[in-house]
This record gives C-alpha cells, sequence and structure tokens, in this order.
C-alpha cells in the first residue's frame, strides 16, 4: 500500500502550489481551438519530377540501410532508373528545399546509386498476364519502354514492335554511350521485359507486319518518336557530305568521319549537336581541330544541357553562338564553305515557338568538307496507320492521348511532348493510365485526380495500382521550404560525381561521369531533408508540454489525446518536415 506524504511547510517558505495526485485530472484538452494533423504530404523533388517519382520516401528508407526498398519505391513510377540517372535534366535538384539552405541534393546521382547497387525482382509484385485484354505498342524508346512496363504491372499482356534490331529507341541509337553505357540500358530493358513483354524486333509495322494484323489486339499505343532529322538545304550535288545528326549518331563509323583533317561543321545548339560533336571527337581519337559546332543561340539560350556544353568546351570543341546558316556553297561537285549571318532569338509571345531574326549584314565564311545539320527532328508519315490525323508533323491527340482513331493512342516526341527522356516516360506512364481506363470502362479524368501530384502533370503510379489507402499521404499537399524547421539541420556541402579528366576522355567512349562512392552517398543521404515525410523523429513527442501525442506503433501513425492536448501547437513547430500542422477544432 503506497503512503501518502505530505510536506510540511514553515511558515517563511514561499507558497508553492503543490499536487498530491498525478495531472490525469486536468483535460487540458477543453482550452483547444486548433488540433494538430498528422499527414504525408508531397515534397517540392517530387513535384516538380515529370514522372512523379516518390524522391522523399526513397530517401528514407535508404537512410535506414533499405537500398533495395528505395530501388523500389523509383520502379513504382520510373522503369529506367538507370537510364534517368544519368541523363535526366534533374528538375528536382532545381526545386530541392535544400537548395533554399545550402545546396540542392544530388538527386541524380542517388537515382543513379539505386540502380547500380539496389537488387530487385519486381515479378513477385505483378499479376503478369491476369488479363485477357492485349496491348500493341509500337516503338521501344523510352516512352513504349514506360507504357508497356505500367500496362504490363497491371497484369495486361503486351507486345512491342521495333522496326530496329535491339529495342530501346533514341536510347540506344540517340545517346552516345559515353553518357549512356549500354550495358545500363540493357539492364533496365532487361527488368522491362522480365514482366513477360513479347518483343518483336525487326518489325515495322506497315511492311513486315501490316497494321489489319493489329486488330486483334484491344488497344494500340503509339510510342514511333521523331525518327528523322531535318534538313536546311537541299544538297544537290553533295550528298555524301551532308549528314543529320541523327543519323550520325546512330552508327557513327558509318560516315567515314575519322579523317581529323576534315573540315566538319556540326549546325543546331540542341542536345544532339552536342552528342554530335563529342562524339565526333572520339572518333578522331581526340583531335577537334576540325570540329565546329555554330548555332543562332547566344550561350545561355542553347536547349542543350549546360552540364554538357562545359564539358564540350573543356574538351575542346569550338563552339560559335549567334550565327546562323544561310547558303552552301560547291565546286566542282564537293562541298567547300557554308555562309551565316549573325542571328538572334526571339520568343513569339502568342505561341511560345522560337524565331531566328537577323541582327545585322554581317556575313561569316566557315570552309566545310563536312555538314552535319542537328536542328530538330521530324516524324515519318509513313509509320503511322492510314486514317490517323496529323497536324504540324505531329499526332492529334487530346489529354489522355487518345487519337482520331478507335483504341488508338499515341504518346512521346509523336505528340509534342518534352524532348527529354523524363517527360517520355511521363508521357507513357499517362499513356498506360489511360489505356488501362478504356478497357476497364473507367473515366480517366476521374481515375487522375484521385492520384494527382499538386498542380503538376503526373500522377501516383503507385496509388493508381493499390488504392489511397495504402498510406497516409496528401497528395495534393505540396511541402515547401517555409514549412521545413532547419533548426533541426546542420549546413554541409554537397557530393558532386568525379568526371574523367578532359584530356583523358575525349579519346574515348568510356562513362564521363562516374557515380558517387558509398561514403558519399551516405553523407549525400543524410543532407535530405525528406520533406513531409514522418521518419519517426519523435520531435513531437519530446515536445508536446502535455504529453499528449499518441504513437500506434502498429500502423507507424501518430495522433493526440483529445483529453490534453490543448492546441498549443508546439508539435508542428517542432515537426522538421511539415508533416504536423494545426486545423481549426471543429467539435
Amino acid at each position: 500500500m503506497v503512503t501518502r506524504y505530505r510536506p510540511r511547510l514553515r511558515r517563511d517558505d514561499p507558497f508553492v502550489a503543490i499536487s498530491c495526485d498525478n495531472s490525469l485530472a486536468f483535460k487540458t484538452g477543453t482550452q483547444r481551438s486548433e488540433r494538430p494533423v498528422f499527414i504525408n504530404k508531397i515534397a517540392p523533388c517530387r513535384h516538380a519530377c515529370p514522372i512523379g517519382i516518390d524522391i522523399s520516401t526513397a530517401f528514407h528508407l535508404a537512410s535506414q540501410g533499405d537500398i533495395d526498398g528505395a530501388l523500389r519505391t523509383y520502379l513504382q513510377d520510373n522503369p529506367l532508373p538507370g537510364v534517368c540517372g544519368r541523363v535526366c535534366y534533374h528538375p528536382c535538384e532545381a526545386e530541392c528545399s535544400r537548395g533554399n539552405f545550402d545546396e540542392s541534393i544530388s538527386i541524380r546521382s542517388f537515382e543513379r546509386f539505386l540502380s547500380d547497387h539496389g537488387q530487385v525482382d519486381i515479378r513477385g509484385d505483378v499479376p503478369i498476364h491476369s488479363r485477357k485484354e492485349k496491348i500493341a505498342v509500337i516503338g521501344s524508346g523510352p516512352a513504349g519502354l514506360s507504357s508497356s512496363y505500367h500496362l504490363a504491372r497491371l497484369g495486361y499482356q503486351v507486345t512491342i514492335f521495333e522496326g530496329r534490331s535491339e529495342i530501346g529507341g533514341m536510347l540506344r541509337y540517340g545517346i552516345p554511350s559515353y553518357r549512356l553505357p549500354r550495358s545500363v540500358l540493357d539492364r533496365d530493358i532487361q527488368r522491362i521485359r522480365s514482366l513477360g513483354i513479347d518483343i518483336q524486333g525487326n518489325t515495322t509495322v506497315g511492311k513486315e507486319v501490316s497494321w489489319k494484323e493489329l486488330a486483334s489486339f484491344d488497344a494500340i499505343f503509339l510510342a514511333v518518336g521523331l525518327q528523322s532529322g531535318k534538313i536546311l538545304f537541299e544538297p544537290f550535288g553533295v550528298e555524301s557530305a551532308v549528314i543529320t545528326g541523327v543519323e550520325f549518331l546512330a552508327d557513327p563509323q558509318k560516315w567515314s568521319l575519322d579523317d581529323s583533317t576534315q573540315k566538319t561543321l556540326i549546325i543546331g545548339g540542341g542536345n544532339v549537336a552536342i552528342d554530335a560533336a563529342r562524339t565526333l571527337l572520339r572518333v578522331r581519337n581526340g583531335n577537334g581541330s576540325n570540329i565546329t559546332v555554330i548555332c543562332p543561340e547566344s550561350r545561355d539560350q542553347m536547349p542543350a544541357l549546360p552540364e554538357e556544353v562545359n564539358e564540350a568546351l573543356e574538351e575542346g570543341i569550338r563552339i560559335v553562338n549567334g550565327w546562323a546558316p544561310d547558303k552552301l556553297h560547291r565546286k566542282d561537285g564537293k562541298l567547300v564553305s557554308l555562309d551565316f549571318y549573325q542571328a538572334e532569338i526571339r520568343i513569339d509571345e502568342a505561341s511560345g515557338t522560337l524565331e531566328i531574326m537577323r541582327a545585322g549584314k554581317e556575313v561569316q565564311k566557315h570552309l566545310a568538307d563536312k555538314l552535319i545539320v542537328a536542328i530538330g527532328q521530324g516524324m515519318e508519315s509513313d509509320i503511322l496507320p492510314p486514317g490517323i490525323e496529323v497536324k504540324g508533323g505531329k499526332v492529334v491527340v487530346d489529354e489522355w492521348g487518345r487519337t482520331s482513331l478507335p483504341k488508338f493512342f499515341a504518346g512521346g516526341d509523336a505528340i509534342g511532348e518534352k524532348a527529354f527522356v523524363a517527360d517520355a516516360i511521363a508521357s507513357g506512364k499517362r499513356g498506360a493510365l489511360a489505356i488501362s481506363c478504356f478497357l476497364r470502362g473507367r473515366d480517366a479524368d476521374t481515375e487522375f485526380q484521385a492520384y494527382h501530384l499538386g498542380k503538376s502533370h503526373t500522377f501516383s503510379f503507385r496509388h493508381f495500382i493499390e488504392g489511397p489507402e495504402k498510406d497516409l499521404v496528401d497528395l495534393k499537399r505540396v511541402v515547401s521550404f517555409d514549412h521545413i524547421n532547419t533548426l533541426f539541420f546542420c549546413e554541409s556541402p554537397r557530393n558532386n560525381p568525379d568526371r574523367l579528366d578532359p584530356g583523358t576522355r575525349k579519346s574515348t567512349f568510356e562513362e564521363v561521369t562516374r557515380g558517387l562512392e558509398p561514403r558519399q552517398m551516405e553523407e549525400e543521404i543524410a543532407r535530405c531533408f525528406r520533406c513531409g515525410t514522418c521518419i519517426d523523429c519523435e520531435n513531437c513527442l519530446d515536445f508536446c508540454p502535455d504529453i499528449s501525442i499518441i504513437k500506434d506503433a502498429r500502423l507507424g501513425m501518430y495522433g493526440f489525446d483529445s483529453d490534453y492536448c490543448k492546441g498549443c501547437g508546439m508539435c508542428s513547430v517542432a515537426c522538421p518536415r511539415g508533416v504536423v500542422e494545426m486545423v481549426e477544432e471543429t467539435t
């Protein structure tokens, strides 16, 4: 039996209120005008990602040592993490909240690390061929691979038709191996193929297989891309001296350009032009004395990725900005030179299109033995089904990729999406949702809105498959930097990947950018705020003055005791990641 002790007070002691019982009798919850809500939200990096990858959750899993789980999280939305970990333009890093604190997280390097070190067999998560419907995918670039992957995850029977001998589209035939090693691409493709997808290589629909023969398929996704490069001039008499950038990149050894004494001009300021110049440099064993890139854009207007432009300059590639081609000169059946006029780029505010304008009367003459034209690509209309509507060189579709023909959908470059790998993957992902809704008789708009991420153009494929009740996350709310309590974080420098020395790399097709070492990646993982993701730091428990925070260990969720929480908001302030917020008490 517990004996109560009542202290003896002297007359000169200060007055002190002492309770002989515990404080449970004082139900301070009656004072509450606001209450805390505990719910995960969307990180800015995920909101900026065209594919909608749950980056914050992946970082949290990796911080617990679960690299495989982190890779599995990426694979919920992106079937090509090895590819994107090398060639993505990483808009996620531009929106990373850590960038407002010191430096953004090296998210692309993280994705590469997961792909290189994680081991995930996704076949156990997928009901392979559980549905009777058959879907044909025409083209095996990033959009075609993405749609095939997600449709197979939903149980559909998918067949890819590819005109070339190997699948991969521009990933294989347009991106040089020093940026994207073929072993990495093959690894990602093998994972996709493991889902029971049938591959029909060397099969161009409309030639080896007629469109009528595809009538047995329940839906068809066109991911034909933009296969042919645009030509500036009709090269009458000098056809052998003029090629397009995409032709050259598809087979650099084919064009007999290894003679470093040949003056070669490359016209264009995009990634294809820069890739062509750097590839030619390697074909010529590092001798770039007669390689010149000329484009009408200023250096900061060039559509090529800045890092690729800088690497080209480091390798000694000459880039001439602010000049546009005017005339091509021939002599004795050979190309001898090109005239260029001084140019500037203007953006049409109404259409958003770029216009090349003359900026003066000055003309420059550049000698040339060979010309590589990389000013954009077009679509070969003869590979499309008869009757499909095409406008401005693009397949006409609605917001869900539905074409003018029944059961035909389209995505990727063919419909005018951004010419980036990540955007093509996102387009294929949307196409998979649209086709699934079409086959199941569901409304695509309703499904998309249910799993839509904030105000972005993408959605959570995981929640589309598993349902929103899988975990507590508000897909519409994005945690801004203002909701991050930086008092709980220390400044630390970003880990950037090493690159091969320019003098070494320019004569080899060895991969230029290296991956982060495990120690560096551990540091980078620790730097991540994990915005909007509860990591069980339990600051809310530690700082609650009423000890009213309740943790449900079984569900991994937090709540509060309504009898004692007085709504002071301390838990919300103490939450480093914006998971806890205060809302008005309604009862």
